[in-house]
């Protein structure tokens, strides 16, 4: 019993042992043949599934560039003329978006956070450069200004270009030369003598009768704004007054122009003005006044601009020069440091340095871009790798100086001086300024030395005391201390005329050979393109035809100013 007991305890464990050792092996087998009916179902899937499509194939558009660091202008310009090619043939088929390819000054930004919902702005990622059919490019004729950008210029089908900044470097290989023209398909190329790329779209929308909504004409007048200094910039042009004036009619805000054209500068711009302004050198270099600086941040700081501007008011200066360096190293700018660092330069210069052109010093330095006036450029790495900022500066600075012409003399600007002799009466001196409708005239001795100026308001006091027949001597007044030598510059020509009218140029014997006026020098600062030779018109008309014999405006005029204050003593007459 017991022998049989153990045999069955072991066929009873074989027989277990079995069948685990069966179902593991169809365990193996199910795996095995389902992983290959697996296999073949994703094989059939895939022959049966068409390859994925773009999700941008099918959207074609249109797409209309701004600069990188969009200024308002850029940006006004760009949403114009998507404004007017969503309403032409040829473009409206498809939509057009308006896409920043790197950012924007802070004023824009700031505009943009409240107004970007109803702007057709796009994100750059958001496009395909397949899907562009019709490129715009505003506020630029240089590619470079498109940043990452650049890429669709030859992936678009057609390539428009408006611009405002004339220039006469077309050797810039940065530019759209005539071989980028042919590879790159432009179809139109737009650069015209205006003070904002904008007014160039806004004569268009007027053209085609097409009114913008009152958010859109608010911000095309912040671009006409903004790039013509609210119409005070000398390129500003009748045209951009006319296209102003024709937007504030589309009940444009005035409020929000009020509100997003004034710059707020942040505390970043602050600290860096409050570094930079110690630190200005400034030079006079025939006559004109140039300022430099260098100022170093750590990073980046949106709004290097406002600084250049404050900083031009504040040391008054004709030309000014800044050099925004972005290092962490404190010793960049005082050395060539290996460290890396970046740096822009931006320069700025009042309408008095109408020879300097910034537009031409920046693009030594690189792909820079603006205005004669108002300029900037990322200096290139072939500059950061051999020059340190100070050596960089430097180099702007000679360049300026290059296009500063040697100062005009007094004796480049005289004229022949209205003359009597100090032996004429005060009636004799009547006739002589009514005669030739001049309302002052120098008094010389019988060697030709000056002895005085008697102006119309002293004849005009004599003959009131009945004096007319009285010497001129005893009326004239001593302009000695007015009086130049032939030799002196114009800025001292300047000072010396924001105290009286005219400068009488005399030898070294006193003999008088000149007469330097206010319009002399206006003429030679070619603020106007002509004006008449002597004293205005307006101010002729009233001392001689209408015979007002009561006041002279130009003379007078210079009393009163420089008194302070209208005198109140019987013999003046006023």
């Amino acid at each position: 019993f017991t022998g049989s007991f153990v045999l069955f305890v072991k066929m009873l464990y074989y027989i277990v042992r079995l069948r685990y050792l069966l179902l593991m092996a169809g365990s193996i087998g199910f795996v095995v043949v389902n992983h290959h009916r697996a296999n073949e179902l994703r094989s059939f899937v895939r022959r049966a599934t068409p390859p994925p499509q773009k999700a941008s194939a099918d959207e074609p558009c249109n797409v209309v560039l701004t600069t990188t660091a969009a200024d308002f202008d850029s940006l006004a310009a760009a949403c114009a003329l998507a404004q007017l090619w969503s309403n032409l043939p040829g473009y409206c088929e498809v939509p057009t978006h308006v896409v920043l390819p790197r950012g924007a000054m802070p004023s824009v930004a700031r505009f943009l956070a409240y107004h970007k919902h109803i702007l057709p702005v796009r994100g750059f990622k958001t496009i395909e450069k397949s899907d562009i059919r019709a490129l715009g490019v505003v506020d630029a004729s240089s590619s470079e200004r498109l940043g990452r950008a650049k890429e669709w210029l030859e992936a678009a089908e057609s390539v428009h270009v408006f611009d405002h900044h004339i220039s006469s470097d077309t050797n810039n290989k940065d530019s759209f030369t005539s071989q980028d023209k042919e590879q790159i398909r432009i179809q139109e190329w737009v650069v015209e003598a205006v003070g904002s790329t904008t007014t160039m779209i806004v004569e268009r929308l007027r053209k085609y009768n097409l009114v913008p909504a009152p958010a859109l004409a608010t911000l095309y007048i912040l671009g006409i704004r903004a790039d013509t200094g609210g119409l005070a910039y000398e390129s500003t042009s009748l045209r951009d007054a006319e296209a102003l004036c024709w937007l504030l009619g589309q009940n444009a805000s005035q409020a929000a122009v009020a509100e997003f054209s004034l710059d707020r500068i942040g505390a970043e711009v602050r600290e860096a003005l409050a570094m930079a302004l110690p630190k200005v050198e400034t030079t006079v270099c025939r006559g004109v006044s140039l300022a430099t600086v260098a100022v170093q941040t750590p990073r980046f700081v949106s709004g290097l601009a406002h600084i250049a501007d404050e900083l031009l008011a504040l040391t008054s200066a004709d030309v000014l020069l800044l050099a925004a360096v972005v290092s962490d190293d404190e010793t960049t700018i005082n050395k060539n440091a290996k460290k890396k660092f970046w740096i822009d330069l931006i320069g700025r210069a009042r309408a008095r340095s109408a020879n300097v052109d910034l537009r031409k010093v920046m693009t030594h330095f690189g792909a820079g871009g603006g205005h004669p006036r108002a300029a900037a450029v990322s200096v290139n790495d072939d500059f950061l790798a051999n020059f340190s900022p100070e050596e960089i500066l430097s180099q702007a600075r000679k360049l300026v100086e290059d296009q500063i012409p040697s100062q005009v003399t007094a004796a480049d600007l005289m004229r022949s001086p209205p003359i009597i002799h100090d032996t004429a009466t005060v009636a004799q001196a009547r006739n002589f300024l009514d005669s030739h409708s001049k309302p002052s005239v120098f008094v010389i001795d019988k060697n030709n030395r000056l002895r005085g100026q008697l102006k119309l308001s002293d004849v005009v006091k004599a003959e009131r005391r009945s004096r007319s027949g009285d010497g001129v001597k005893a009326f004239m007044r001593s302009q000695l201390g007015h009086a130049v030598p032939p030799e002196a510059k114009l800025a001292e020509l300047e000072a010396k005329l924001e105290s009286t009218g005219r400068l009488p140029v005399i030898d070294s014997q006193g003999s008088l050979l000149g007469v330097v006026t206010r319009t002399d020098v206006l003429n030679a600062r070619h603020f106007y393109h002509s004006l008449p030779p002597d004293t205005i018109a307006f101010e002729q008309q009233n001392v001689v035809t209408n015979r007002r014999t009561d006041f002279d405006f130009d003379d007078d005029y210079d009393d009163i100013v420089h008194s302070g204050s209208f005198s109140s003593s019987d013999d003046d007459v006023c």
